[in-house]
């Protein structure tokens, strides 16, 4: 996704804080789709290990792996996190229409995670 980003330092980092805040809440929502009694790395993708190649949560982990809090969130790049918080959206999205719901309509936290998320990627290609 192509962005040109704003040039108000200000500006840029209350969009960092904003989506850094919408990360934290997807990997909660998305270690809570991991069966990790199933996992024997714990849900802590292994880059090279044969296991998590094989695994049906291998893009989860691997995503997680990449967006840890305790990565350096703070040193990417603001497009780098765009693109993560895009990821996380399309994930948060399907698991929403798995459930059956209303995305417009439905006040759970996840449809909601979906709105404030839509709106900072929108306005995010404004800039």
């Amino acid at each position: 996704m192509s962005r040109t980003l704003p040039l108000t330092f200000g500006y840029q980092n209350a969009m960092r804080e904003r989506i850094l805040e919408l990360l934290a809440q997807s990997r909660a929502m998305m270690r809570g789709q991991i069966e990790l009694h199933e996992c024997s790395h714990n849900g802590n993708f292994i880059p090279d290990s044969k296991e998590c190649d094989q695994c049906d949560y291998e893009f989860e982990c691997q995503w997680l792996y990449n967006n840890d809090e305790f990565v350096a969130l703070e040193r990417k790049t603001l497009e780098t996190l765009l693109d993560s918080l895009e990821f996380a959206l399309y994930y948060v999205d399907a698991q929403v229409v798995r459930w059956g719901h209303d995305k417009r309509g439905c006040h759970c936290e996840a449809c909601a995670w979906l709105r404030d998320c839509r709106h900072l990627l929108r306005e995010s290609q404004r800039l």
